[in-house]
């Protein structure tokens, strides 16, 4: 639907989000720098909610706000920047970018996603997970196709409206679902510790010995990035609320209890498009979906290239044979890869998607019981056994149980980079006292190697599941701690390039 007016800022085209979708953001707009008008709205999208803003002023005077002082602009990539209007009720994100989308001109662009001013500290805590996901949007579907069409002999709102039409539409839909279903299905806060299975430990342990700390330890190995699955959505829930424990506040913000699936009918530049919403998504931390129904039971409902977009590997749990599969168990490995695939990424400005489901067949997915001997965490198996001890009938006791041994493990984490940076700042010490005009390279070989049977006894560090649990949490501290503690090829190269500087 659109929308005329006398005002040429005024003259943009009007969408009502769909129901499914149009519950988290007030409005959404694109504006673009008018060298003669200013800040100029091309499309709006708005909320189907009693929030939604239908103030045209208002949003005109919004992307005045994210356009202004961007004249000249020459800066590459997206720019985020955040406003927080009281006077207007408000609070806006905003993305700007400048292209050439008519040749030999460059355009100034603002995106912008408004939410009730009420709403700020809950969306401060999502507000980097929804820049991620909005700057992939922009890249993706918005960017990369309106600078193929360039050379294009056309005006500049027709190049618009034909990408977001055709390129845009639909991935935007899916992201504002996304949004909304994060806050529809979010974990509640504070948790009530009797919706847990820290509630009734040994009724779980009846069902299989040890399943509880497998969960928790690999949980804790791989940052938080866990997804549980199972057709029983009680014991799904209820084991996202148990591991939610031992997130942060803000990071049960960006996690998401089990939903239904729900397929959406959206129609775009090329017809109907059925979308399936709630599917998984890439830099959530706790999410529970429905078991595949199909007659091959070891596929999982995600592929492999998903699990591969996470910061961290991932915790797969399965609610219905009380499994634990952890995805790439080597932390320092996946780092290195990750950083590597994004490397090839950037110099090729194109990537290869595989689309197939990931199977437990992997061979990056690692079974526990097979990997039991490195995951195995004492600090887990001691935190259980005492907290069995406690009273569950009184409010808060389990609870802040819980925090101190959260506590406990990141002081062990920062005395675990204190640590590292010592040896580290010691090695190069001595190797540049000893180095003088020798070549650096032939004396490599004598570069101190990180000792972690060593490290384990200072820190006071039992098992070698312990020590990855710390290191995850040292990662959070200090990046790449786990290429100088797991990988310790690591550390040489790296005080060697640092020499090579000199």
């Amino acid at each position: 639907m659109s929308s005329s007016f006398s005002y040429p800022e005024l003259q943009y085209k009007k969408y009502d989000l769909p129901v499914e979708s149009g519950t988290y953001f007030s409005s959404i707009a694109l504006a673009v720098w008018d060298n003669i008008h200013g800040p100029k709205l091309l499309h709006v999208w708005t909320g189907q909610n009693p929030r939604a803003l239908n103030d045209d002023r208002k949003l005109v005077t919004i992307a005045n706000f994210t356009l202004n002082d961007e004249a000249g602009r020459d800066q590459e990539g997206i720019e985020t920047k955040f406003y927080s209007l009281p006077k207007h009720g408000v609070i806006a994100s905003a993305f700007v970018f400048s292209l050439e989308v008519v040749e030999g001109k460059q355009d100034i662009f603002s995106f912008i996603l408004i939410l009730p001013y009420h709403e700020l500290s809950e969306y401060l805590a999502r507000h980097a997970f929804c820049q991620d996901k909005a700057e992939k949007l922009l890249c993706n579907h918005f960017v990369s196709h309106l600078v193929k069409m360039s050379s294009e002999k056309a005006l500049l709102i027709d190049k618009v409206d034909k990408v977001i039409s055709e390129c845009f539409r639909t991935p935007l839909m899916i992201f504002t679902e996304l949004m909304s279903s994060i806050r529809a299905y979010a974990i509640p806060h504070p948790i009530d510790i009797k919706q847990t299975f820290l509630g009734d430990i040994p009724a779980l342990e009846r069902q299989s010995p040890n399943f509880l700390k497998k969960a928790i330890t690999s949980h804790l190995q791989t940052g938080g990035y866990t997804v549980v699955l199972g057709q029983d959505s009680e014991s799904v829930n209820r084991m996202i609320l148990t591991l939610g424990l031992f997130l942060t506040p803000k990071e049960q913000k960006t996690s998401r209890l089990l939903s239904s699936p729900v397929l959406v009918a959206m129609e775009d530049g090329e017809g109907v498009n059925i979308i399936h919403l709630y599917h998984y998504e890439p830099g959530l931390y706790l999410q529970g979906y429905t078991s595949m129904d199909t007659n091959n039971s070891s596929l999982l409902p995600f592929t492999k290239n998903e699990l591969e977009d996470n910061c961290m590997p991932s915790t797969i749990i399965n609610m219905d044979k009380l499994e634990v599969w952890v995805f790439n168990i080597n932390l320092a490995n996946y780092i290195r890869e990750r950083s590597e695939r994004i490397r090839k990424f950037e110099e090729e400005k194109k990537g290869t998607r595989r689309s197939e489901y990931l199977s437990y067949n992997d061979k990056d997915l690692c079974n526990y019981e097979i990997c039991a001997k490195q995951l195995d965490s004492s600090l887990v198996q001691v935190f259980l056994r005492e907290v069995q001890l406690l009273p569950v009938n009184t409010p808060g006791v389990i609870e802040s149980y819980t925090t101190q041994f959260i506590r406990l493990l990141n002081l062990k984490a920062f005395a675990l980079v204190k640590y590292v940076e010592a040896e580290l700042k010691t090695a190069a010490e001595q190797q540049a006292s000893a180095m003088g005009d020798h070549s650096l390279q032939l004396a490599a070989s004598s570069l101190p190697r990180m000792n972690t049977t060593l490290l384990m006894q200072n820190l006071s560090i039992n098992t070698e599941g312990d020590l990855r649990v710390i290191v995850t949490k040292a990662e959070r501290i200090r990046p790449m701690t786990c290429l100088d503690v797991l990988d310790p090829q690591e550390p040489a190269a790296k005080v060697l390039a640092e020499f090579d500087t000199f």
